[in-house]
Parts: C-alpha cells; structure tokens; sequence
C-alpha cells in the first residue's frame, strides 16, 4: 500500500519540462496504465545573441505551447510524446516540433533500491522553418539522443520529502556535430500540495562554427554552442485533479547562442486512466 501511494505522488509530479526540451528526464515513472497529460505555455524573452555576425542587439520574444503525453505499459517501460508551437520575433505562429521517448528503468527506489536508474533513447523532428529561428534549441530536421538518469528520494511518511536527479544526453542530428547536454534538480515535497525545485540545464555543442549568422541560421547542428539556464518551479497539487506550476528560468552562461535569456513557464499536470 505504501508503495502504491508513493507512486500516485511521483505520477503527480512527472513531467519535468524546460523551455527547450520537454520529454522526461526524472528516474521515476508512474503507475502502470495510466497516462499523464502536460499542458504548458511560455514566454522567452532576450536582447542579445553571443558570438553573432552582424552583432544582434535587439528584443527577442518566444511564446511557445507545449503538449506532452506518458504511458507506462509495465512498471519498467516508460513512453512519451510531445508536440511544440511557436509563434516568435523571427516566426509566425506554426509548428515547432515533435519528439517520440522510450526509457527503461533498471533500478527503482521507491521499491527498496539504493537508487533509481533509467536509461533511454528519443528522437526529434522540427520543421525547417523553426530551424531558422534562433530561439528554438533543435540542432537538424532530425535530432536523437541517448540518455540516462539516476537520483534518489527521501520519505517523510507514505511520501517523499526530498529528492536529487541528475540527467545526461549524448545527441546527434541528421547533420553536424553530436552534442551533450545534462540536468540536475534538487526539490521538495510539503504534504502533496507544495512542491518545490531548483535546477540547472546545460548543452555543450562541438560544431565548427563559432559564430551565428542570426539572418541565415539553420539549427545548432553545425555551432560549437554552450549555455547554462538556472530554474526554480513551485507547483501547486489540486489532489486528483493533477497539478499547477509556474516556473522561471534564467541563462547564466551563453556562448554562440542566445545571452541571458529569460522564461516564464506555466503549466498543468493531469494524471489519468481508462
């Protein structure tokens, strides 16, 4: 029974997602058969693009809807779907992108593990005309990722009070040069109603192009890119009827991309079963 409440309380709290890329990242995955829906908008905002030619200085806005889907068909399968538009400075309202997830989970703390360990493999598509906007993350048409994932939680009761993640990626598109990318998150649980997280996400691209030509850009498959964003999230739980969040995130270190970007997220979170 303990284990079966824990699991609501982790499927309430599913779906990590970020401005750039909103698959699943956390080790923990829901209840068997039951889906969880996440519904999202965000607002980006910045003025100038490190490493471009001609210099950009110049305000640059992104506001992008974001749909997401997760199923687990059995308690060590997890698969997830997104589907992103965008309406930006640089492009009309359309679609962005589509990504398809499959994860495994090795280990689970939850059932008595020293800590849970997923692994994973995802793919991407975005459409060619968001490749030329700046703002959008996607390095090719096509882009796939390799992934894996450990953390581990504390409990407080028949719920968890704290919990650590980490997240990494080895990625590689249609075309260009692979790229890493990570993510790690420290958050808290109070009485299944306030949730809390502090987190950081970076991508470190190895492309041979140390510069950005903002008026004919095509995807970061070919930028030597680095960036860092710093985020806190504060979720509010509504019991069965799922979960609603505001998150903010903050660029601390850009280099050939977009400078000190800022994002307002708000989302909602439900679970549910036929």
């Amino acid at each position: 029974m303990k284990h079966k409440i824990k699991r609501l309380v982790v499927a309430g709290c599913l779906c990590f997602a970020s401005a750039g890329s909103a698959i699943e990242e956390q080790p923990w995955f829901g209840d068997v058969y039951e889906f969880h829906f996440l519904g999202s908008y965000s607002y980006s905002w910045f003025n100038s693009v490190q490493n471009s030619e001609p210099p950009f200085h110049q305000f640059f806005q992104s506001n992008l809807i974001y749909g997401g889907l997760d199923f687990s068909p059995a308690p060590v399968w997890n698969i997830d779907a997104d589907i992103q538009f965008a309406d930006t400075s640089a492009v009309d309202f359309s679609f962005r992108t589509s990504a398809l997830q499959a994860r495994y989970l090795w280990l689970d703390d939850i059932i008595g593990d020293p800590i849970s360990f997923t692994t994973g493999a995802s793919m991407r598509l975005t459409s060619t005309n968001s490749l030329t906007d700046v703002s959008c993350p996607s390095h090719g048409n096509m882009d796939f990722e390799i992934n894996a994932a450990l953390g581990k939680e504390l409990d407080a009761l028949d719920t968890w009070r704290f919990r650590a993640w980490v997240f990494g990626a080895l990625g590689h598109a249609n075309r260009g040069s692979p790229w890493v990318r990570g993510t790690a998150a420290l958050e808290m649980n109070v009485h299944d109603i306030h949730k809390w997280a502090l987190y950081a996400d970076g991508i470190n691209g190895y492309g041979g192009r140390t510069h950005i030509d903002v008026e004919r850009f095509s995807g970061y498959a070919k930028v030597r890119e680095k960036a860092i964003d710093l985020g806190i999230r504060y979720g509010y739980g509504i019991g069965v009827w799922g979960t609603l969040r505001v998150n903010y995130i903050r660029r601390v270190l850009a280099k050939t991309a977009p400078k000190n970007v800022n994002t307002l997220v708000l989302s909602y979170l439900l679970p549910f079963s036929f």
